[in-house]
């Protein structure tokens, strides 16, 4: 997970990847005489610092190879010399091999007994870093290679104060040895490193699969934790893509820091939304003052880069940094801490995160533990990131995995609702003197649309066709009670059913139902009744009816019935506002004429062509058509 770590952090480990130094660990042959330094320029401008002759003893000596840093200091140069040896024996052409060689520096040049050898960069008052770097394997020329003799290298180096005041800089070692035999050893400390960095590229492949999963979760979950922690989880993968020499040597510096700069936001924001959504903040004044911190940061470090030669600006950046940073931290640590006490809280993860945020304040004042395990060194810092990163992971795994099996068993519940409501909705048939057709399309497994069709033994048939607000399981259970309470009933007359519903569903339902009742009798005669639901069509126009109220809304509701007279062979569709509201892709809706348009054709069409259009709602489709031939035998 890439944390709100400082951005020296950041663009101390670009310049490490650019440098040719970070491909050779200290395994290098040591100098034979003390590496002296020297924090300044030379005075008259000349180089003469690198002159063999030139009197370093007055020069303080690297204590354990290392170099303290100069934090207070304007000056930003270093010069180092080392005195070197030549073996013996040796035929050219010979080389010089520069090992931990500034791994923070901007700029440096390097000497052999005067003679300049090359170097990375330009000084100031034009600092830049160049790319890409020159190889850590300089041939020297013959003149310098004499056998048996001590070699004098000088390295003038120029740190950006962002850079220096972030610890202390190696001395460089050197070797001057066959230009073969130092590139095998090159190579053989590509391998050393590639093993020393082994566990941590291991544990960031192991995150980033965990990410990919993650983002997998999300994806059918659609729960905003996941994508967040995907994000997080991945970010130590895209560090150490661009950690990589490979990487770092075809793209510019400022090219490289540009895209540390995204994935370094992208941590950061990835990081507030997964503890805002996770832990279920509603405080939008944190969540602004959150975000408002970590983007001042940000540029403070991104400015840092850019502004390299302005010690006031860089300094007003540090002081951004440095308060800034355990600001964000701590409002961090607080969130995980209330997270911890509250009941019912997301402990484990916050215990985790409010642990890695104590390690994070600890460094931010300068208290920070580093490890060796073998070969492996081991920085509490990024040992904690993995470990934290790593229990999120697992935690976050096992509530999707608590999910999953809620929602496998919820979706047994769905079948065995789909099944019963396929009995309860079971597709129409023809009765005596009538051809029935009806279409049922539920949006989701279940869904809150109904129809009956009850023919009785005088040869009149009621038709009831209905729709309960929302969708889903609570919407089939309506229907459930509306079929029970039909059951029973011995009335047929529309008015008196619709009455009798809507004193069954009164406080029973949260939201409502519309309903139309219709009763046909063997002559024809029809008496309609309707309480919000859209009016039917015969032979594809629409029917005038009595508007009503829709069911349960009020105690009691009288309804108006409308009579019709219909002919042998005319259609009377009813149908849901499920057909009406079907919407395409462009917004826009099915709508009356185009319901009206196709009314007459049968039920089946009807829906199909709603459902082609985009399927919003549930939809339900059912006809009735009187048999010009009231023989029973006859289609």
């Amino acid at each position: 997970m890439l944390r709100s770590r400082s951005g020296i952090l950041i663009l101390f480990t670009v310049v490490l990847a650019y440098s040719t130094a970070s491909l050779c660990p200290a395994q290098q042959a040591q100098p034979s005489a003390p590496v002296r330094y020297h924090f300044g320029d030379d005075p008259d401008g000349k180089l003469g610092w690198a002159n063999p002759n030139f009197d370093d003893s007055a020069w303080p000596v690297a204590h354990n190879g290392l170099i303290p840093s100069r934090s207070r200091e304007i000056n930003r140069f270093l010069w180092v010399r080392i005195r070197v040896p030549i073996p013996n024996n040796l035929n050219a052409p010979l080389a010089l091999h520069l090992a931990d060689l500034g791994v923070q520096a901007m700029a440096w040049n390097v000497f052999v007994d005067g003679q300049s050898l090359g170097g990375q960069g330009t000084f100031p008052p034009h600092a830049d870093p160049a790319d890409p770097p020159i190889s850590p394997v300089m041939t020297l020329p013959l003149s310098l290679a004499q056998p048996g003799s001590v070699a004098l290298v000088a390295l003038r180096e120029w740190y950006a104060p962002a850079f220096i005041e972030s610890g202390v800089p190696s001395h460089p070692t050197a070797a001057i040895n066959h230009a073969d035999v130092l590139s095998l050893t090159v190579r053989a400390s590509v391998a050393d490193a590639l093993v020393a960095n082994g566990p941590e590229y291991a544990l960031s492949a192991l995150l980033a699969l965990a990410g990919i999963a993650l983002l997998v979760f999300w994806h059918y979950s659609r729960g905003p934790e996941y994508l967040w922690a995907a994000i997080m989880l991945l970010s130590p993968m895209a560090t150490a893509i661009l950690s990589t020499g490979p990487v770092a040597a075809s793209h510019s510096f400022h090219t490289l820091t540009l895209a540390w700069a995204v994935v370094y936001a992208a941590g950061l924001i990835a990081e507030i939304e997964f503890m805002w959504a996770l832990f279920g903040l509603r405080s939008r004044g944190l969540h602004i003052l959150w975000h408002a911190i970590w983007i001042v940061v940000w540029l403070a470090e991104i400015s840092e880069t850019y502004f390299m030669e302005s010690p006031a600006f860089l300094h007003l950046c540090h002081i951004i940094i440095v308060a800034g940073i355990p600001a964000f931290d701590s409002i961090l640590f607080t969130v995980c801490i209330r997270e911890v006490l509250r009941p019912g809280g997301n402990r484990a993860i916050a215990a985790a995160q409010s642990t890695f945020e104590v390690i994070v304040l600890l460094g931010a004042f300068g208290y920070s533990v580093h490890l060796t395990l073998g070969r492996f060194p081991l920085d509490l810092w990024n040992l904690s990131i993995m470990l934290v990163d790593m229990a999120i992971a697992a935690m976050l795994f096992r509530r999707a995995w608590k999910a999953w099996k809620e929602s496998s068993s919820l979706c047994v519940e769905f079948e065995a609702a789909r099944e019963v409501q396929e009995q309860l909705v079971a597709p129409a048939v023809d009765v005596p003197g009538f051809k029935i057709q009806s279409a049922y399309a539920p949006a989701r497994q279940v869904g809150g649309d109904f129809f009956r069709v009850l023919p009785d033994e005088e040869g009149s048939v009621l038709v009831i066709v209905g729709d309960v607000s929302g969708k889903g399981l609570k919407a089939a259970m309506t229907v459930s009670a509306i079929m029970g309470a039909l059951h029973d009933y011995s009335s047929s007359r529309p008015a008196e059913v619709l009455a009798h519903l809507n004193r069954v569903l009164y406080r029973r339902v949260g939201g409502f139902v519309t309903c139309c009742a219709a009763l046909i009798a063997m002559d024809g005669t029809m008496t309609l009744a309707n309480a919000g639901n859209p009016a039917p069509y015969r032979n594809g126009e629409e029917m005038e009816v009595e508007p009503g109220l829709p069911l349960g809304m009020l105690d009691e509701v009288s309804y108006v019935e409308t009579r019709y007279q219909i002919a042998p062979g005319d259609r009377v569709t009813f149908v849901s506002d499920g057909v009406i509201e079907a919407t395409n892709s462009q917004g826009e809706l099915y709508g009356f004429q185009r319901t009206q348009a196709i009314s007459a054709e049968s039920a089946e069409k009807v829906a199909e062509a709603a459902q082609a259009f985009g399927q919003e709602d549930d939809i339900t489709v059912l006809s009735i058509t009187r048999r010009p031939d009231l023989n029973p035998g006859l289609a």
